[in-house]
């Protein structure tokens, strides 16, 4: 709406700035309306969150989403595209809300990642730019489907899984998304997802305000769900969707060992596969080395910088 009536230039400067406000308002007037959160029976310290308020993210994504759509140029392509997200957003609330089953959970995830998957597959280059390698591929649209729905499905479950120390799934989302627009600078893949990158690390800056140790509260799974879906779209829409395994790197350690050790349990019935290894591996630092949440988000953001930045430099010397 607003985009078209000022110059660019200055949008980039009044729609974050309205939004960061509009969020901080939003999330101080009503964080206390929201569902409160009921533990973690099985995670370290889990009882330490019972009680606060959760599904904070249904109020920092629902603003994304509001500035987004004043302050940006949105096609009805991506306004389905985006659906998905909230999608993920309302499902997760409601499971804040009143916890749903594994399998109602799961569902709702495939039929999400699938509906992204194929809009991806339209909206999205099928040519795939390895940069690194200087090698470019043509996927199949049938293939990319495939492959866009099962990245969008681990996606959510690896930033649901990562949310569990205070800060944590916030601050690797924030240096993720500011890789992949930096990434796009560097290899000139821009596209609207770029303004939805620029928006999400402003309602998460909001969000950790509140969210730091000791946290007064929390994303939910409307949060992280959301986060992991377009985390996934920000990794197609960079022209190379294999960079999401290096750029989210630690959250994919740290919630890809829950679902491979579950996976694995299940396929095998073998129930001491791992037994010497929590996941995910943040609850592994705070039990087996005795880390303190502080400790973990960062140890957990340094790391995740130190990789971020290596990776950054590699592309750049590769493409210039």
């Amino acid at each position: 709406m607003f985009a078209y009536l000022f110059p660019t230039r200055y949008i980039y400067l009044i729609g974050p700035f309205v939004t960061l406000i509009l969020t901080f308002i939003s999330i101080s007037h009503q964080n206390k309306k929201l569902p409160s959160d009921g533990g973690r029976a099985f995670a370290v310290d889990g009882a330490s969150a019972k009680g606060k308020p959760t599904s904070a993210g249904v109020i920092f994504i629902s603003c994304l989403f509001v500035g987004v759509g004043l302050f940006s140029h949105v096609t009805w392509q991506y306004a389905l595209l985006y659906l998905c997200a909230l999608a993920a957003m309302i499902c997760g609330y409601l499971d804040d809300k009143n916890p749903w089953s594994a399998t109602k959970k799961g569902l709702t995830d495939i039929l999400i990642a699938v509906g992204s998957g194929v809009l991806a597959s339209y909206l999205f280059p099928l040519e795939i730019d390895i940069f690194i390698l200087r090698m470019t591929l043509t996927i199949p649209q049938p293939l990319y489907i495939v492959l866009a729905s099962v990245l969008v499905w681990v996606s959510i479950n690896f930033a649901n899984a990562s949310d569990g120390v205070d800060g944590l799934c916030g601050n690797l989302t924030m240096i993720s998304t500011v890789t992949f627009f930096v990434m796009t600078i560097f290899t000139k893949r821009f596209s609207m997802m770029n303004n939805v990158m620029l928006y999400l690390v402003v309602v998460l800056l909001v969000y950790l305000w509140y969210n730091c140790h000791p946290s007064t509260l929390l994303m939910g799974d409307s949060g992280s769900q959301a986060i992991g879906v377009f985390l996934a779209f920000f990794a197609m829409s960079s022209g190379n969707p294999f960079s999401y395994v290096i750029i989210c790197l630690p959250m994919v350690l740290d919630g890809g060992s829950s679902l491979f050790k579950l996976a694995f349990i299940r396929v095998t019935k073998k129930k001491n596969f791992m037994k010497g290894i929590r996941t995910p591996l943040h609850d592994h630092c705070r039990k087996e080395w005795s880390w303190a949440n502080q400790m973990v988000t960062e140890r957990f953001t340094l790391i995740h910088l130190m990789i971020e930045g290596a990776y950054l430099l590699l592309l750049y010397f590769s493409i210039y």
